[in-house]
């Protein structure tokens, strides 16, 4: 005999839509909670091992060929050219998000 399937259901099922919250949402919550509060103290440390010691920075760019002239940045230089257009990006992002969001609320 022949098989035949269909792709949709003849007779429509009706599911029921439970309005609690599983358990492990609530643990994959916290367990990402815990990991941007890593990200966050890894983050920190760097910054502070920069401030406190401002030539590693300057010392890592500097490539080992000693026919390239040697560079001296000071923490202010390497600030605005660092730090700033980061800071500038991510507020750009954050704006261009913002817009999206705004801009799907109201249209649908």
């Amino acid at each position: 005999m022949t098989d035949m399937s269909l792709s949709k259901q003849v007779v429509p099922v009706i599911t029921t839509v439970s309005t609690m919250k599983a358990e492990k949402s609530t643990r994959s919550n916290l367990a990402y909670a815990a990991f941007i509060l890593f990200c966050f103290w890894v983050g920190t440390q760097i910054l502070s091992l920069m401030v406190h010691a401002p030539g590693v920075l300057e010392h890592l760019a500097q490539g080992n060929d000693a026919t390239r002239p040697r560079i001296e940045m000071g923490f202010a230089i390497s600030t605005v050219f660092g730090l700033v257009p980061f800071l500038a990006g991510c507020v750009l992002l954050g704006v261009v998000c913002l817009v999206m969001r705004i801009h799907h609320r109201h249209h649908f």
